[in-house]
C-alpha cells in the first residue's frame, strides 16, 4: 500500500507542473490582453471573458492537484516515510496554499490586478513543485 501511495505522490508532480505551466501561459496571455482599458467592455463577454473562465478552471485544477498531492504526502508521512529534507514539507505547503492565499488577497473586482496576482501564485506553485521534487 505504501508503494502505491508513493507512486501516486510521484505521478502528481508532472501533472501539477503541466497544468500549472499551461495556467501560467494563459495568465501571461491574459495580462497582455487586458493591458488596455479600451478592452473593458470585452471583460465580461467575448474573448477575454472566455480566456478568464479557462484560467479560473485551470487555477482550480492546479489547486485540486495540490490538495491531492498533500493528501498523498500526509498518508506517506503517517505511514512513517519521511522526505530526504524537511524543506520538502514547506514546499508542499506552498504548492497547497499559494493559489488559495492569492485568491484571498485578490478582490475579484480589478480584473487585470487579479490576473497578475493569480499568475504570480502559479509561478510560486511551479517553483515550489520543482524544489519539492529536488528535496523529496
Amino acid at each position: 500500500m505504501k508503494s502505491f501511495v508513493l507512486g501516486l505522490h510521484t505521478v502528481m508532480v508532472p501533472l501539477i507542473l503541466a497544468v500549472a505551466g499551461i495556467t501560467l501561459i494563459i495568465g501571461i496571455v491574459l495580462i497582455f490582453m487586458t493591458r488596455r482599458q479600451a478592452a473593458a467592455p470585452d471583460l465580461e463577454t467575448g474573448t477575454i471573458a472566455t480566456w478568464r473562465r479557462i484560467f479560473r478552471i485551470l487555477l482550480s485544477v492546479t489547486t485540486g492537484f495540490g490538495v491531492l498531492q498533500v493528501i498523498f504526502g500526509l498518508l506517506l508521512f503517517a505511514s512513517g516515510d519521511r522526505p530526504a529534507e524537511g524543506l520538502h514539507l514547506v514546499y508542499g505547503a506552498i504548492v497547497l496554499g499559494a493559489i488559495p492565499v492569492a485568491y484571498v488577497y485578490s478582490d475579484q473586482k480589478q480584473v487585470r490586478r487579479d490576473i497578475i496576482i493569480m499568475t504570480i501564485a502559479v509561478v510560486l506553485v511551479i517553483g515550489a513543485a520543482v524544489r519539492a521534487l529536488a528535496t523529496g
